[in-house]
């Protein structure tokens, strides 16, 4: 295949992945309505599990942290050497600010990252 034919043959194919995202959005969206609705009826019968022919489903609760004061968090970090707490990556907006200044990072080494961006006309 030539250059012409390689991106004509990329725009079909993105064209078809924006069509099936498109799709999942669109069912993604659907499920959890369902979900929405099936929590609220298992709440309503007091059930916590149940099943059919089909399927069984169940509530599962999880305890995930919700911020309500970052300087405050970030201080009980910081006073408790407790990093556990926080998700161990790196910002690349505040790294590539750093870099554009001159400075360095312990630790931290640069890495180019390489994509093909594209398009459609």
């Amino acid at each position: 295949m030539n250059i012409n034919e390689l991106i004509e043959q990329r725009v079909t194919i993105k064209t078809c992945i924006d069509e099936l995202n498109a799709q999942v959005k669109e069912y993604q969206e659907q499920l959890r309505g369902n979900e929405t609705i099936l929590l609220k009826e298992l709440d309503a019968q007091g059930l916590s599990r149940t099943a059919n022919d089909k399927a069984s489903v169940s509530i599962n609760e999880d305890t995930v942290p919700d911020v309500t004061d970052w300087d405050e968090f970030y201080a009980h970090i910081i006073e408790t050497t407790d990093f556990s707490l926080l998700q161990r990556r790196p910002s690349s907006t505040a790294y590539k600010e750093i870099l554009k200044l001159g400075e360095s990072v312990p630790g931290l080494q640069p890495r180019t990252v390489r994509k093909l961006n594209m398009r459609k006309l």
